[in-house]
């Protein structure tokens, strides 16, 4: 799916970012806003930002937004490392 933002030229040009580069790092700040509010699971927010989940938790913490892992996630991991 793709999606076209109108947005100020202006307010563009006064990023630290080339042209090629907008668009990518606004599509990493979007996932990594939406995981952070709860929106998308750390899985869905890594796709959208079309990144591995080792690199997503980079942004994250490039961004000072921490992991949400829950006892459920927990438990996940638990039978997973003991196989089941």
């Amino acid at each position: 799916m793709s999606i076209t933002l109108d947005l100020d030229e202006q307010a563009l040009a006064s990023l630290p970012l080339q042209p090629g580069e907008r668009e990518r790092h606004m599509q990493i700040e979007l996932a990594t806003r939406f995981y952070a509010s709860g929106w998308l699971s750390l899985g869905q927010a890594s796709r959208m930002a079309k990144l591995d989940r080792f690199a997503f938790g980079l942004a994250l913490a490039d961004r000072g937004i921490p992991r949400q892992y829950g006892l459920d996630d927990l438990d996940a991991d638990l039978r997973y490392a003991g196989g089941q």
